[in-house]
């Protein structure tokens, strides 16, 4: 492991709690003195379910939130430019840790939340979000240039959407490749539920970003992120159902059938659940490579 300084590898362990498509932790970091480069782990890729690696940079946006957040907790003032360089693809963004002021209360309340961030991975409680709560990750999304659309718990809309995920998930069922290479990342006894963790009155959100490049993807992952945190503050749980999402036909569909004026980035159920356990992680010193 290279040799970094103990605040930066504290602000590291951090960024690695970050949840990732099919828990592929398609991340690495290069630190050096002050500043901490963010790259692609292409060979964490899912090149048959995410061949534009549009989640891929959505992982890794949310891997840089959560430097963010930790970088605060230790008093920096974190600068980061995305996607610094057209010739490097890979370099997704650079963090430069100034000297700043004490973390707000706020602030705080965000870094603690990393480590106690957890997908949920039963049927969320039917109920949907209380209004001051979803108001609060609204405007959280808001806040990292994204936003969110709430489908009304009742009507066809919804129905017509989660329909759509539901026969999404069915066709990636029966793909014999998709199923190899989800396989390759998910432990079969804890597959990803998708669709069927939402239950008949769970708030069903959909973030989107007004633009569809690879800027837009680790915007929106930083955004998902913060509202997880946010959420788990709150006692909120996530159930991702990401199927539809994955392919360019049936997320324009998603998108036709939600009326989004954005590009749809992640469609996530918002309730409460048990507390579930954590996934493993990469440690520091994997995800750390040389420049």
């Amino acid at each position: 492991m290279t040799t970094i300084d103990a605040k930066v590898a504290r602000i590291l362990d951090a960024a690695t709690q970050a949840p990732s498509i099919l828990n592929t932790q398609p991340w690495r970091a290069v630190a050096t003195g002050d500043s901490i480069q963010v790259r692609a782990d292409s060979s964490r890729g899912l090149p048959h379910l995410d061949p534009a690696a549009r989640e891929l940079h959505v992982s890794c946006g949310a891997f840089l939130l959560n430097l963010r957040i930790a970088a605060r907790r230790e008093s920096f003032d974190p600068r980061v430019e995305l996607l610094p360089d057209a010739a490097d693809p890979a370099l997704l963004a650079v963090i430069d840790l100034y000297p700043g002021l004490r973390p707000t209360a706020d602030e705080l309340e965000l870094a603690v939340a990393v480590p106690r961030r957890r997908t949920a991975r039963v049927p969320l409680d039917d109920e949907p979000l209380a209004v001051d709560v979803l108001d609060e990750l609204t405007q959280t999304v808001f806040d990292e240039h994204a936003l969110v659309r709430v489908l009304p718990t009742d009507g066809p809309q919804r129905r017509s959407v989660l329909a759509l995920l539901r026969e999404t998930e069915a066709e990636i069922a029966r793909d014999k490749v998709a199923r190899a290479e989800e396989g390759r990342w998910t432990d079969a006894a804890r597959p990803r539920r998708g669709v069927a963790a939402f239950e008949p009155r769970t708030t069903v959100a959909i973030l989107t970003t007004p633009g569809d490049s690879p800027r837009d993807w680790l915007v929106a992952g930083q955004a998902l992120e913060r509202l997880l945190l946010t959420a788990t503050v709150y006692a909120v749980r996530a159930s991702f159902a990401t199927a539809a999402l994955e392919d360019p036909v049936t997320r324009h569909e998603l998108r036709t059938l939600a009326g989004l004026v954005g590009f749809p980035q992640v469609v996530l159920g918002l309730g409460h659940s048990r507390l579930g356990d954590s996934t493993p992680r990469r440690s520091v010193g994997d995800v750390l490579t040389g420049a």
